[in-house]
Order: structure tokens, then sequence, then C-alpha cells
């Protein structure tokens, strides 16, 4: 079990909500928000919704300076100026725009301090989300929205048509630093999935579990700590597990590297994809899944972990998600109905889906069970 300083640290909350009270406040949360747009006349909904991008490039601006690694209490604007060389008078509109969208925080005299989502982008936080800042406020990442258009004009994704390479081979081969950055960010969420999954799920019985695409290996340490019972593989391409966590190989955990499109490590009774089946078509996440289905034994159960498209459009992280597909990689995200087809199509019988505190459902996977014959 996780104790209180470990949920903290990592959610931001006291304590980690059941999934029903969690999906309950997201959903009033989109109520509101929804309320409060459709209040607006449309040209306001027009232009609120281009204003968006301010938001990614005032936070990219923050941690770029190093605003919050610097605003370790209150501080004037002078203060802030004098420590990241910038203009006083520029830094102040930039911090006041902050500041209004609760990035950080102003006190009565003036002087700005931290808010809660300015700790979490501090280099020193036990989970910090810099990283997806550093992702997505990145020159690569805006040039792949530049060219949106290819991906609807199957002229592949829009980061193809930016930089000439699919999205793997560019964050792991061509541009270190676009790698480093989308391994930390898919490091901090990782971090929270892992928290959501040791407390949700049944471990009864399990003894290995192999992190199949486990990136840098944050899912699983948090997973090996919460849960002492448990032995762990990573798996991931061999430059990704090149930086795998200091002393994640000791003791309790191996790393092994290779690609998912090959095999998957054997012997482990549970297998957890995290967010790596939305990276893929249907046809490579097909093969993806079948190569884990060869690994797994009887008794073992692969746990893909994914956001669930609705039915009808609702504003979603999960549409969002979608069309971040759309203009980086090759994959989607799918509706109940589809990952179901995906499973089956794939050789996997799916047995239970849980949702989890997250957002996103664990899908508890195992091998179709043989037929009767005669």
């Amino acid at each position: 079990m996780a104790d209180r300083r470990d949920v903290r640290d990592i959610l931001g909350a006291p304590f980690l909500p059941p999934a029903r009270l969690a999906t309950a406040a997201t959903a009033m949360r989109r109520a509101l928000a929804g309320g409060r747009r459709r209040s607006a006349p449309p040209a306001v909904q027009v232009l609120e919704g281009l204003f968006g991008l301010f938001d990614n490039r005032a936070l990219g601006l923050l941690v770029q300076l190093g605003i919050p690694d610097v605003l370790d209490g209150r501080c004037t604007t002078e203060e802030l100026a004098a420590a990241t060389g910038t203009s006083e008078e520029a830094l102040a509109r930039l911090l006041r725009y902050a500041a209004g969208r609760g990035f950080l925080a102003q006190d009565r005299r003036g002087r700005w301090r931290p808010s809660a989502v300015t700790r979490v982008l501090r280099r020193d936080h036990p989970n910090s989300w810099r990283g997806w800042v550093e992702f997505a406020a990145s020159d690569w990442f805006w040039d792949a929205w530049r060219h949106a258009d290819a991906p609807l004009r199957a002229e592949g994704s829009g980061l193809q048509a930016a930089t000439g390479h699919g999205f793997f081979d560019y964050v792991n081969r061509v541009r270190p630093d676009a790698g480093r950055a989308f391994n930390a960010a898919m490091a901090a969420g990782a971090t929270v999935q892992a928290l959501a999954l040791a407390e949700t799920l049944d471990w009864s019985g399990v003894s290995t579990v192999c992190d199949v695409g486990g990136g840098t290996g944050a899912a699983l340490e948090y997973l090996l700590r919460a849960r002492p019972e448990l032995n762990g593989i990573l798996f991931d391409l061999p430059e990704v597990v090149a930086q795998a966590r200091p002393g994640l190989a000791e003791g309790r955990c191996r790393v092994e590297a290779g690609s998912f499109f090959d095999a998957v490590p054997t012997g482990a009774d549970r297998y957890l994809l995290l967010a790596i089946v939305h990276d893929w078509d249907d046809e490579q996440a097909a093969t993806i899944l079948r190569r884990v289905g060869e690994a797994l034994t009887p008794t073992a159960r692969a746990v893909v972990v994914e956001g669930v498209l609705p039915d009808r459009p609702r504003d979603e992280f999960v549409q969002a998600s979608d069309l971040l597909m759309l203009v980086l990689a090759t994959g989607r995200e799918r509706t109940g109905a589809e990952f179901d087809a995906l499973f089956r199509h794939a050789g996997l019988r799916l047995e239970r889906a849980v949702p989890l505190p997250t957002g996103f459902t664990a899908f508890v996977l195992a091998r179709p069970e043989p037929r009767l014959g005669w």
C-alpha cells in the first residue's frame, strides 16, 4: 500500500480516490467547463480556442527560464528578472498571465509565490512534470503541428512531414534531447498509473511483472517499492533502457533490451503495457499484443492500460490525445468496442476491464481458452 507521502508527491492530493469518485469529479469539471464555454458568444469561443496556445508558450517560457526552480518562496519581479537575466517589464507581463492561469500566484504585496503547478514543474520534485512541458513546448513539437494537415491528406503524420522521420525514430535516434524530454514526460505519467495499479489491481499470485515498453523504469520502480513481493523485468529498446533509472536493475529487477515487434521476455506472471497500444495503428498494435500473447503462460495475464474514447464526442483528455496521436505518430485512441475487436484480432481474451482512478482503464487479458474437441 502506498503511504500518504507517495500519494501526495505523485498526485498532489492527500489520497488516491476510488475510480467512481474520480470519474464523478471529472464529469463535474467537464460540465462546469462546458457550461462556461457555451455561455460565451460564438466569437468569444473562437478567440478562447485560438488563444489556448498561449498557455503552452507561457508554461514553456517558465520552464525555459527556470522560474519554478528559482521561485522557492516569495520573490519580487525585480528579483526574478535578476535571477533569470530577463527584462523586468516583460517578465512581469508573462508572470501576470501565468498567475491568472494558476501556474504561479501573487500575494497582496505583489510578490510572486509558487502554486501547486509551479511546484510540480521543479527539477527536484519527486514526480516532476517538467518533462511534459519540455516535450510539448519544444520547437519540433510545434513544427509537427504546423504540418497537422498532412495526415488529413494521407501524407503521413505531421511530424513525418516536418522532419522526415517517424516519431520513435526521431526521439530515440535523431534528437537525443527530444528523447530525454519524451522519456521524462512518460515517466511522470507512468508513475501516476503505477500508483493506481498498485492500489486497484489484485496482485495475489503475481511474483514477476514485466513492463513492456517501460521506458526508463519509472512505473516499475514505483511498483517494486509499493509491492515488496514483486520482482520486475524492464523491457524496451536498447537506447531507451540505456537510460534506466540508477539502481533499478539491482536486486529485484532485470533490464532487457529488444523490440516488442519481435518478442518480449518470457517468465513473467503479469505483463504491463502502459499507454503503449495507442501509439500504433491496428495492425502494429495487434502485432505487439500477439508477441505478448506468445509469452503468456496459462496463468499469466497481460494488463493494457489506456484511455477509452467515449462513443459520442466529449471534452475529455482522451480526445485531445487522439488528435495528438494523429499529428505525432501512427497511433490512435479507441472506443471500448474497438479495443474488444483489437484484442480478439490479436488472439487474446478480455477477462475484465478495471476502471482506474486516473480515468484510464486496465484491460486484463489472457490466452484464449482451449476449445474442447472430440
